[in-house]
């Protein structure tokens, strides 16, 4: 296996006998790929629980984030719980508030703006699935909110009320203001990786129903590029 890449103990958010939240780093995919030499989040996560002293169970993903993405994600530590979480994401029964740093393309939304549409998955073996708003695709809504804007940037909210592929991602785009080192849609300013951070997920526990909430911080790469153009990604939690 290529070198892997180990979980800081910060990146676990929660964990109880059925659920683990943790803070995904950008860079890792979250599940195992064709290339069966690649490192991925299921095989770190375990790593990190068998550090603390952990049973590791049976590991599941209740949704997915791109590889590029950062923030908080939600594991079953079995099939039936990994499979109620999956449940409670399909059926919008989870609140997931994203933050995204993007050109500034005036004129920008004065109150937050939804954005309905239908998203479909154009599979090109000679390249990786892109997406494209499409008559006959899935329905994808996001929620976008302009928390700050300066000059060459904004910082948004994006709440995801569905969760198709690069949803957020081709949403923006399709405003004109792709993702900060989105390559794949236009970026126009150049990052290290798609400017896009889950930052809050709020959903029921999948066996109690007991209300749970979690927020992550921005990782390292996005505050120092956020900086760059005076804008605070912390205003989201004052918010």
């Amino acid at each position: 296996m290529l070198a892997a890449m180990e979980l800081a103990d910060a990146a676990l958010v929660y964990l109880d006998d059925a659920l683990l939240i943790l803070d995904k780093p950008p860079g890792i995919p979250v599940h195992a790929t064709l290339d069966k030499q690649r490192d991925n989040l299921l095989l770190a996560a375990a790593r990190l629980l068998v550090r603390r002293g952990v049973a590791v169970g049976e590991l599941g993903l209740g949704h997915r984030l791109d590889v590029g993405t950062s923030g908080l994600i939600a594991l079953g530590r079995d099939p039936a719980v990994t499979a109620q979480l999956a449940a409670l994401f399909a059926g919008h029964a989870v609140q997931k508030f994203y933050l995204a740093l993007t050109a500034h393309a005036p004129p920008l939304p004065e109150a937050p703006l939804d954005v309905r549409n239908y998203l479909i998955t154009n599979k090109d073996r000679r390249g990786p699935p892109m997406v494209a708003v499409r008559a006959g695709g899935d329905r994808a809504w996001t929620t976008l909110t302009v928390l700050q804007a300066r000059p060459g940037a904004v910082l948004w909210q994006a709440e995801l009320h569905t969760g198709r592929r690069h949803q957020i991602r081709v949403h923006l785009a399709g405003l004109g203001m792709p993702l900060f080192g989105d390559d794949a849609y236009g970026a126009v300013v150049p990052a290290p990786r798609p400017m896009l951070h889950a930052a809050q997920l709020v959903l029921p526990h999948p066996l109690t129903g007991a209300p749970l909430a979690f927020q992550a911080p921005v990782p390292a790469d996005f505050a120092a590029l956020a900086a760059r153009y005076g804008l605070d990604p912390a205003c989201a939690r004052r918010s």
